[in-house]
C-alpha cells in the first residue's frame, strides 16, 4: 500500500465511521505528540505500559514504563521489536514473534504471557493484550497493546499451587476419610477414605451415592445432621454406624462441614473409624459391670454373714432363753408336786399338770419351729409348690387350735369359697397360716372374732388374717420379720412367745417369692396380709 493511498484510507475512516473523538487520536498516527497524550492518558487510567505501532509508517511508540520494565535506557535504546525480543527469555520468544504476526490479521484481541530474562538471571513475568485496526480493505493500520508485570502474581498462583499439592498431598495422606458430597454424591475421597470403604479405585467411588455406605436404620439420623449443616450450622459431629462397600458394617465418628464444590453448595465428611475404640469401650463397661457385681456380691455376702451371724446369735439366744425356761417350769412344777403331792388335792394336782402340759406343748412347737428354721437357713427344706385348695389347709389347722379358740371363747371366720385355690407348698402354707392364727390368737381378747379372707389381683393370691385384738405401735411393725430384731409382747392372756414364728412366715413366704406386711394400730387390731404368685 502506498502511503498516500492509507492516507486517504484514514482519512475516509475518520469522515466516515468515526464518531468517538478518542478514535480522531488514532486517525492521525503521525502526529507524535498526540500519540504520546494518548499512551500518557491510557497508562494514568489502565496503571499499564503501552505500545503503539503504526503500520504505515512503520512506527513503533513505547511508553516510559515499558522501558522501565525492560530495564533499557531510553536514551541508549530505541523503541524496536528487535530490542525488546533481547530481553524476553529464549524459550519464550516464539511466543511473542507469533502474536506479532497474529497482529497483522486477527480481529480478535491477543492476550499471551512470557518472561524476560536479565543478565543477571532475574525473571520478570509478562501479560501481554494487544490488538490492531484495520482498514476497509483488511489491511492493518496500527497495532496497540498493554503490557503487566505479573511476576508477584506469578510467583503468589506457584505458591499457592505448591500450597494447593501439599494441602492435595495432606488430605491424600491424612489417616480419616475425607470426602466431599455434592447431591447426595461422593466428588472426591481420598486414599484413607477408600481403604476404609474397602474401595482400591477412586473412580469407583466418584459419583457414588451416600446412602450406599449408610445402613437404613442409621438413614434417619444422617439426614437429619446433614440437613442442620446445609440450612446453616457450619459443621456437626456424630456416631453412627455406617458400612463399607462390601456391606459390612463399622462403628464410625462423622463430621459434616458446610462449603462449595466447583461453585456450588456441598459438605465436607470426615469420618474416623471408631470400631476398636467403641470395643475398647465395650470392654471397660463390661469390666464395670463385672466389678459392680462384684461389689455388689460382695455386699450381699457381707449382708449374708452378718444375717447369719445374727441367725447365730438368735438360735442361741432362743436356746438359752426361751427353750430354757419352760423346761425350768416344767422341773419347778414336777419338784412341787413330787415334794407335795401328798399335801395337794386331786384339783391342785391336776392344776399343775395342766401347766406342765402346757409348757411342754409350747416347748414342742419351738422345737418345731427352731427345726423348721434351721431347715430354712441351711437350704436342706423341700419345695414343693402346687396347684390345691386353701380352705382343707385352713380347717387342718383351726382343729388343732380349737382348744385354745374355745380357752379364750375366740370365734375363727374363714370367708374363703371353699373352690379357692393357691400355688403353694403344703408344709409351708400350714405353717404360715398356723403362726399367723395363733399370733392373731395370742394378741385377741376374749370373745374376739378371727378373720381370713384372700383374693386373686395381677397374678398374685393375696390372703389377709385380721382380729380385733390390742394391736401394736409402728415401732413393733418395723421390728417384726427381723432375725435381728427382739419382739417380746406377752399376750392378752399373759402367753409367751420367741418371736420365731413370725420370721418363720416371712422366709417361707420369701421363698415363694411372695412378700408379708402388716397394718395395725394399738387398741384397733391387726391385718397380716402376705401375697403369693400364682402359677404361671
Amino acid at each position: 500500500m502506498k502511503k498516500t493511498e492509507s492516507k486517504s484510507s484514514i482519512s475516509n475512516i475518520i469522515n466516515e465511521e468515526l464518531n468517538d473523538p478518542y478514535e480522531i487520536i488514532y486517525a492521525y498516527p503521525r502526529d507524535e505528540e498526540i500519540h504520546l497524550k494518548f499512551l500518557e492518558r491510557a497508562q494514568i487510567n489502565a496503571h499499564m505500559a503501552r505500545w503503539f505501532l503504526d503500520h504505515e509508517y512503520n512506527k513503533l511508540i513505547w511508553s516510559d514504563e515499558i522501558f522501565e520494565t525492560l530495564e533499557l535506557d531510553a536514551r541508549k535504546y530505541g523503541a524496536s521489536f528487535s530490542n525488546y525480543l533481547e530481553v524476553v527469555h529464549p524459550d519464550d520468544r516464539q511466543i511473542k514473534i507469533r502474536a506479532q504476526e497474529e497482529l497483522k490479521t486477527s480481529r480478535k484481541p491477543i492476550e499471551i504471557n512470557y518472561r524476560l530474562r536479565f543478565n543477571d538471571g532475574r525473571i520478570k513475568w509478562i501479560n501481554e493484550i494487544c490488538s490492531s485496526d484495520f482498514d476497509i480493505e483488511g489491511n492493518p493500520i496500527r497495532s496497540y497493546g498493554t503490557i503487566q508485570d505479573i511476576t508477584r502474581y506469578k510467583l503468589a498462583e506457584e505458591n499457592f499451587k505448591q500450597k494447593e499439592e501439599q494441602f492435595a498431598s495432606l488430605i491424600e495422606s491424612y489417616p480419616s476419610l475425607i470426602a466431599i458430597i455434592q447431591n447426595n454424591r461422593f466428588e472426591f475421597i481420598n486414599q484413607a477414605g477408600r481403604q476404609m470403604l474397602e474401595e482400591k479405585s477412586p473412580l469407583q467411588v466418584k459419583g457414588m451415592r451416600i446412602n450406599k455406605i449408610i445402613p437404613p436404620r442409621s438413614r434417619k439420623n444422617y439426614i437429619k445432621k446433614n440437613k442442620s449443616v446445609t440450612l446453616g450450622q457450619i459443621e456437626t459431629t456424630f456416631e453412627e454406624k455406617l458400612l463399607r462397600t462390601n456391606g459390612h458394617e463399622f462403628d464410625a465418628e462423622i463430621k459434616l462441614i458446610r462449603t462449595t464444590h466447583n461453585g456450588f453448595p456441598a459438605v465436607q465428611m470426615i469420618i474416623n473409624d471408631i470400631t476398636s475404640r467403641k470395643k475398647a469401650e465395650e470392654t471397660v463397661i463390661v469390666g464395670e459391670e463385672r466389678f459392680q457385681k462384684l461389689v455388689v456380691n460382695l455386699s450381699e455376702k457381707e449382708n449374708k454373714l452378718k444375717e447369719l451371724i445374727e441367725t447365730k446369735n438368735k438360735f442361741f439366744s432362743i436356746i438359752a432363753h426361751d427353750l430354757r425356761s419352760p423346761f425350768n417350769s416344767i422341773i419347778e412344777f414336777l419338784d412341787i408336786l413330787l415334794i407335795q403331792y401328798e399335801e395337794f388335792s386331786d384339783s391342785e394336782r391336776k392344776n399343775y399338770l395342766s401347766l406342765i402340759e402346757d409348757d411342754a406343748n409350747r416347748t414342742l412347737k419351738l422345737l418345731d419351729d427352731l427345726l423348721e428354721w434351721s431347715k430354712v437357713q441351711t437350704g436342706t427344706i423341700p419345695f414343693q409348690p402346687k396347684q390345691q385348695k386353701l380352705c382343707p389347709i385352713i380347717n387342718y389347722v383351726s382343729e388343732n387350735l380349737e382348744s385354745v379358740l374355745f380357752l379364750k371363747q375366740l370365734k375363727l371366720n374363714c370367708a374363703i369359697p371353699s373352690e379357692f385355690e393357691i400355688f403353694a407348698d403344703t408344709k409351708m402354707l400350714t405353717s404360715i397360716f398356723r403362726n399367723l392364727i395363733s399370733n392373731a390368737i395370742k394378741y385377741s381378747n376374749p370373745q374376739g372374732i378371727i378373720t381370713i379372707s384372700a383374693h386373686s389381683l395381677n397374678n398374685q393370691t393375696e390372703i389377709i388374717i385380721a382380729d380385733n385384738g390390742i394391736g401394736m405401735n409402728s415401732e413393733t411393725k418395723r421390728k417384726l420379720f427381723h432375725i435381728n430384731q427382739k419382739v417380746s409382747i406377752p399376750g392378752t392372756a399373759n402367753e409367751k412367745g420367741s418371736g420365731l414364728g413370725l420370721i418363720l412366715c416371712n422366709d417361707f413366704i420369701e421363698m415363694h417369692k411372695g412378700k408379708i406386711w402388716v397394718e395395725s394400730e394399738p387398741g384397733k387390731g391387726s391385718k397380716f396380709f402376705f401375697s403369693l404368685p400364682n402359677e404361671n
